[in-house]
């Protein structure tokens, strides 16, 4: 009886806190995939590969995330980055709507920052500083915990921004790349 129980237990702790790991050896999720004069977002060996060609681009992929977002959750991945500077950000979307509607958590030289844009317009931003070991060819953990209207972004398991009163209203997940910056994403979970 005590066997039972204990895998009766185990089957309930393990469904209260499922995990989805998403390694990019398919496009199951349905990423948005584009490749252009100014940068491309493509799954490439078994990563989504986010380049920007020029010190002005812009380049995002997205899909939509198997989440309940009015329940707590948690989403981390492993980003490969070949330069951490101030003139190239990248980061993590979330509450991807559209591409005029949307949050994202970017990382830059001795920054963690907040951005929220409504109908194409900034309409919040926040910023703290952060530091990291290294700043050429570098892997970096990205990641966000939701939890009861606050929202936590993490770099190398380091809290570096916390925002509260925020709730969520679409799954929409994405990553992001601004300027001339290459970055490998890989090991996407989402655990809930």
């Amino acid at each position: 009886m005590r066997k039972i129980m204990s895998v009766v237990a185990f089957m309930v702790a393990a469904a209260a806190n499922a995990q989805i790991v998403d390694t990019f050896d398919t496009n199951d999720y349905g990423w948005t995939e584009i490749s252009a004069d100014d940068g491309e977002a493509l799954i490439v060996d078994g990563k989504m590969h986010v380049e920007g060609k020029n010190s002005d681009s812009r380049i995002s992929t997205h899909c939509y995330a198997p989440l309940d977002i009015t329940n707590d959750f948690e989403m981390k991945c492993d980003a490969f980055v070949k330069s951490v500077s101030e003139k190239n950000e990248f980061g993590l979307i979330v509450n991807y709507r559209d591409d005029y509607n949307f949050i994202v958590f970017r990382v830059t030289e001795g920054a963690a920052l907040y951005e929220r844009f409504v109908d194409g317009k900034l309409v919040g931003r926040f910023g703290n500083t952060i530091k990291l070991k290294s700043q050429k060819k570098t892997e970096l953990k990205l990641g966000l915990k939701s939890t009861f209207n606050k929202l936590e972004f993490y770099v190398n398991d380091m809290k570096a921004l916390e925002l509260r009163y925020f709730p969520l209203e679409t799954t929409g997940v994405g990553f992001y790349v601004y300027g001339k910056q290459s970055i490998d994403f890989d090991n996407l979970e989402f655990i809930q």
